[in-house]
């Protein structure tokens, strides 16, 4: 089929996956304004009592550490060695990460739900933000039509836990800058540029004006 792609024509085949730099322009666009949520919402649960509890404990941690370094002066080794060896100083310091990582957790749930469920809901072509303005979608492969209200479920669980918390734990805030980078090289190992979201949800990423399924 021909179609009408930034006005020219171009012979589209059926199901027909986007190129590549449009496939990253989307996931780019998609991770930008999940990373502008997710900053607001982490400012917004900063004034909550789970921020509250999390400074409790960290300026908990701080004062020991402070009392040590007044206590062995400037010997770095042996401060911390004596830190490593106070189980109050880890129980604080353990308590304090548990909880600054459980307000990124939240917090990056709260950005991820409209970006990734509500609006592929609430459109047809079940397209996040960034592909719809790119003008692909999401297409299951095993029912050859537009991709089903549970494999977009799945996909979001994919992504918030294996992209976002469990990437998180090793890269922190460096996660939204690896994310493009891992999915590039996903996308490059197959010819049918999936990622390994893509693979295990049953889902491809196809030219919107190409579509050709069961309605």
């Amino acid at each position: 089929m021909k179609a009408d792609v930034g006005g020219r024509q171009i012979e589209l085949s059926p199901n027909s996956k986007p190129y590549l730099l449009k496939r990253m322009v989307a996931d780019g666009f998609d991770i930008l304004l999940i990373f502008g949520l997710f900053m607001l919402f982490t400012m917004i649960l900063l004034r909550t009592p789970i921020a509250e509890t999390y400074q409790i404990h960290f300026d908990k941690a701080q004062a020991i550490q402070k009392e040590t370094v007044e206590a062995l002066g400037n010997d770095a080794q042996a401060v911390t060695q004596a830190l490593s060896s106070n189980s109050e100083y880890q129980n604080e310091l353990f308590t304090t990460n548990l909880y600054g990582y459980l307000m990124k957790a939240l917090a990056a749930l709260l950005a991820e739900i409209p970006v990734l469920i509500i609006v592929p809901f609430l459109n047809k072509n079940r397209s996040t933000p960034g592909k719809l303005m790119t003008g692909i979608m999401l297409f299951s492969e095993r029912r050859n039509s537009r991709a089903r209200w549970y494999q977009i479920f799945y996909r979001f669980l994919f992504i918030f836990l294996i992209d976002s918390l469990g990437l998180y734990l090793f890269t922190g805030i460096l996660t939204f800058l690896m994310v493009p980078v891992v999915r590039l090289m996903e996308m490059l190992l197959n010819k049918k540029n999936k990622t390994i979201c893509d693979f295990v949800t049953g889902i491809m990423v196809i030219e919107k004006l190409s579509y050709n399924g069961i309605h």
